[in-house]
């Protein structure tokens, strides 16, 4: 089966590939004999609270009670998550004489889930471990993979999608092995959403959306059919296939309308077509889906994914100009995410309103808004990096330990080695000993005069030493607060210059404002990767190339053009003094790439080899499989100011620029490591 949303706490991420399902929590509600007609086996089935209660009332059999709780107490859990919790605890007391492990498992999904809504990490995960080992004991196969979906979905809103694609694998093999097609589905449904909000290409994504939809076509699943070909709209049109976008998104509504159900998977459906639309500037089919879904979420009550329809209104009626729609949908986006803080959503809001103001011309108010986009932004990005931190001092902490261990073995094997060799001397060193006492004490006190001035220097120089320690140390945190604020000031004056852009109407003059806004952008980009890093006066070159070309490829939408990346040695740093100027010249060429080499193409391949040795030549390629630079392109007599500003900083490294074409453009930047470059010649 396909998966459900719930609130978006705590996003931080990334390249945000999608805005749909925040995290993907699966249920199946299970039945026993008992046949309830106000009741359709389905992803978010209507519930009639009220004859439920009733039945719950009147039953004397426990089994059935208990199966009763848990439909009801899952109904409950957004709107009334006390009574949803009272009723999985009357589940587990029914439940417990009878060792009925189904419904204890099912008893424990709804306390994770509270958990879950309460952001409690550790208690969601010990909530489900009791709920799997009673689904093993049950051996129930649906309900094992279903529990790895949930935890897999839960790791995926947090951002750490590494945790999230290893749950989803263990969930779909589980799945596979007890031949559930339904829970097939749902897994390989989950395993691609995650493998696209964490970056993966379109190759990772089709394989496992495809084996999803083979399994819920076989079984005449519509509604779900059209939920998974929506998906893989949106990935195509992230992907820059808009002819295959457009076709999945007419199969999704297709299949979706086989079923006359207007409920949640409809609306989710057509919210997630109405972007698509809108990212393919069909503006009136777009308008039309977004609306009728946002309609249908409010009218059910679902609290979380009418955040998305939200953000998509906003976004699509800001570009169209129509400024009234756009501030009234993006003041409803802001005040719904502002109550579940969800940051990515108060971004979007921010963003919609700046360009508004800027379409307006209040330069001032556009600014305000702006300030406010990027201190959310800035917030998400931070969270990130933090998390990326706490995970490499949690794995740096434990090879530390495992040192100390080792270290301390073959401390005390040494020492027994030593002892047993004392021993088997201890006659021949006592006799020694007592010869050389009284050597050792006249040469001692000789010593002892001699090192008395020494120990007295190594006092001074240890105190010199930890005052240019602490010099080191508020130079460092002066540098990085610089790096820092040049990065905010640089972001200012890049919005003002987009700002001023907005406001003049000379084509010349906009062009010569926009390439600034880029460059200047650029720059501010190295800055804030400049002081991201933990030692800025030494940069790790592939982290920071990779980190750089993710920038580049974003303001490009250049999601279908891919980087290889390889430096040698492997783990080589650059200086900062070197960093920059390589920082530029690899954002002049790959912009210059990424805008013109790929055109009309679907796929698309850079790779940026650097050879590096410390006091020694340093070797730079930028290769592409693109269509190429015209014949006779000559780097060094090109007027183009691109590649000016890539001669300038070339000479700046006293270097040489070179170019070659070899399936594509190839350009060499050789030159010398900073320690040679600053001897006087």
């Amino acid at each position: 089966m396909p998966v459900t949303g719930y609130i978006i706490q705590n996003p931080v991420l990334c390249s945000n590939r999608k805005t749909g399902f925040a995290g993907k929590l699966f249920f199946c509600l299970l039945f026993c004999s008992l046949q309830l007609p106000e009741i359709a086996k389905s992803q978010y089935p209507v519930i009639d609270q009220a004859a439920v209660k009733k039945q719950i009332e009147q039953t004397g059999i426990d089994s059935t009670r208990s199966r009763l709780c848990g439909i009801l107490g899952w109904s409950l859990r957004f709107t009334d998550t006390k009574e949803s919790q009272r009723l999985a605890d009357e589940m587990i007391r029914l439940s417990t004489p009878k060792n009925d492990y189904l419904r204890l498992a099912e008893a424990y999904r709804i306390k994770g889930f509270a958990k879950v809504l309460a952001q409690d990490l550790s208690g969601t995960l010990d909530m489900y471990a009791i709920g799997e080992g009673y689904a093993k004991k049950a051996n129930s196969g649906y309900m094992l993979a279903s529990f790895k979906s949930l935890i897999a979905g839960m790791y995926q809103d947090k951002g750490d999608f590494d945790k999230a694609i290893g749950f989803y694998i263990e969930g779909l093999k589980i799945a596979e092995s007890y031949k559930d097609p339904e829970m097939t589905a749902t897994l390989a449904n989950n395993l691609a959403e995650a493998y696209s909000d964490a970056g993966r290409p379109v190759g990772f994504t089709l394989p496992y959306y495809e084996k999803a939809l083979k399994e819920e076509t076989a079984m005449a699943n519509w509604q779900y059919v059209g939920m998974i070909c929506s998906n893989i709209a949106k990935e195509e049109m992230m992907a820059g296939n808009h002819s295959k976008a457009e076709k999945y998104a007419k199969l999704a509504i297709e299949n979706i309308r086989k079923k006359n159900d207007r409920a949640y998977v409809y609306a989710t459906v057509i919210s997630d077509i109405g972007e698509v639309y809108s990212g393919l500037g069909k503006y009136p089919e777009a308008e039309n889906y977004l609306l009728e879904g946002f309609r249908i979420l409010d009218s059910i009550g679902t609290r979380d994914n009418k955040l998305i329809p939200l953000s998509a209104l906003s976004k699509m009626y800001a570009k169209q100009g129509r400024r009234t729609e756009a501030v009234l949908y993006a003041k409803r986006l802001l005040d719904l995410a502002g109550a579940f803080h969800t940051k990515l959503f108060l971004r979007d809001g921010y963003k919609v309103l700046s360009d508004v103001e800027k379409q307006k011309g209040d330069a001032a108010t556009a600014l305000k808004y702006y300030e406010e986009y990027k201190r959310w932004n800035d917030s998400i990005y931070n969270e990130s990096r933090e998390k990326s931190i706490a995970n490499a001092e949690g794995r740096i902490k434990l090879s530390q330990k495992e040192l100390e261990v080792a270290s301390e073995s073959e401390k005390k094997t040494r020492e027994n080695n030593e002892l047993r060799q004392s021993n088997q001397g201890l006659q021949v060193r006592s006799i020694i000993a007592i010869g050389m006492a009284i050597v050792l004490l006249l040469t001692g006190i000789m010593l002892a005069l001699v090192n008395r001035d020494k120990t007295r220097r190594n006092i001074e120089l240890e105190a010199q030493k930890k005052i240019i320690e602490k010099q080191s140390a508020e130079k460092d945190t002066l540098i990085r607060e610089i790096n820092h604020r040049v990065k905010n000031n640089l972001q200012v004056i890049s919005s003002l210059l987009n700002l001023q852009a907005n406001s003049i109407t000379d084509p010349t003059a906009i062009d010569a404002l926009r390439e600034t806004h880029k460059r200047v952008k650029a720059i501010s980009l190295i800055h804030q990767k400049l002081y991201g890093f933990e030692n800025i006066a030494s940069i790790p070159l592939e982290e920071y190339i990779e980190a750089l070309y993710k920038d580049i490829r974003m303001v490009h939408a250049a999601g279908h053009i891919q980087l290889v990346c390889r430096v040698n040695p492997k783990g080589f740093c650059l200086d900062i003094e070197s960093a920059i100027p390589v920082g530029l010249i690899l954002n002049e060429i790959i912009t210059n790439a990424l805008k013109y080499a790929f055109a009309g193409r679907e796929k698309g391949t850079v790779v940026v080899e650097f050879t590096g040795r410390k006091d020694q030549q340093h070797y730079l390629i930028v290769h592409d499989d693109g269509i190429g630079l015209p014949d006779g392109f000559d780097p060094e007599k090109t007027e183009s100011l691109g590649f000016r500003i890539v001669r300038e900083l070339t000479r700046q490294l006293r270097g040489t620029l070179s170019y070659a074409s070899e399936q594509g453009s190839v350009f060499q930047v050789n030159f010398p490591a900073s320690e040679r470059r600053n001897k006087p010649v």
